[in-house]
């Protein structure tokens, strides 16, 4: 929980703010030059109307308080969002601006206590884990002639995970007979078998969709996998390349044998190594461990 501290603001004037004075100047040296009382009357009613805003401008921006919320992890290439409470505590919050470095800013009004909550919207660029450190709010509140800034310390983070590409590369596998025979084999993502009539409940990735396109019926694409034989997946059996796309390679096949139901195990060197398993914890588990792996020799 963050809040705003008085010493903490700037003012500068805006781009209006600074035809606003050139014009009050202009008007007060014409009063001076022809002595003109109305004009003088005019000059310090405007100019007294712009530091009263001032006072406006500095009670609208204090007592509000900035709470963080959990960040939801997202791949390589969207949007990584953070949610940001706001509350009020006095007064009106009107024409504020939220944003955090190279994001859109976010405008929201304030009545009173009332909170809201602003989704600051960041480009996952990189996988990994993004850091901010602080929020910059900004206003020009009441009559757009000032522009307040603060830089509000606020921590948050989010998890980027790599950006799944498909790709082909070798796998490890559990379940073996002792005589090195295959068990048993059962719906899964190894080898297409050719298709089948769709049933209702059959995955719609599976739709063979240029069949349906012809007119030739809707079928499913069939596909099987050995029965008890686990996927392991390690990423030294995957030879020499560039380390990102392998992590996405391996993403990519870690949400395919997810969605299939297929168990799947990971081994990322000796940094990471999970048992074949299934289920949604397991597979954020395993693409933490993707958006956090460095190669070894690498300490970024």
């Amino acid at each position: 929980m963050t809040g705003i501290q008085k010493k903490d603001l700037t003012i500068r004037p805006t781009q209006h703010g600074y035809l606003f004075l050139g014009i009050l100047v202009a008007m007060l040296l014409g009063s001076i030059n022809y002595n003109n009382n109305a004009g003088f009357i005019l000059v310090f009613l405007l100019g007294g109307m712009a530091v009263i805003s001032l006072f406006h401008s500095f009670k609208n921006l204090t007592g509000l308080v900035f709470i963080p919320h959990p960040v939801h992890p997202v791949f390589k290439g969207e949007s990584i969002i953070f949610p940001v409470e706001i509350k009020g505590n006095q007064g009106q919050a009107q024409s504020l601006f939220l944003s955090i470095k190279n994001a859109d800013p976010v405008h929201f009004s304030l009545s009173g206590s009332n909170a809201r909550t602003a989704d600051l919207k960041l480009p996952a660029s990189r996988r990994g884990v993004i850091h901010i450190k602080n929020i910059l709010l900004t206003s020009v509140y009441p009559f757009g002639l000032f522009r307040l800034k603060a830089v509000i310390p606020f921590s948050a983070e989010g998890i980027v995970y790599p950006a799944p590409e498909p790709g082909t590369f070798p796998l490890g596998f559990a379940g073996e007979d002792d005589d090195g025979e295959e068990t048993s084999r059962h719906m899964g993502p190894d080898d297409f078998q050719g298709l089948k009539p769709y049933i209702p409940g059959n995955p719609i990735g599976h739709i063979a969709w240029k069949t349906l396109s012809r007119g030739q019926g809707l079928f499913v694409k069939d596909f099987t996998a050995d029965a008890g034989r686990d996927i392991l997946i390690d990423i030294n059996l995957m030879g020499q390349g560039d380390i990102e796309t392998k992590l996405s390679m391996i993403c990519h096949k870690l949400l395919s044998s997810e969605t299939l139901g297929v168990q799947y195990g990971l081994r990322l060197g000796s940094s990471f190594s999970t048992l074949p398993a299934g289920g949604k914890p397991h597979l954020h588990r395993c693409l933490e461990a993707l958006a956090l792996y460095n190669p070894p020799g690498d300490d970024t």
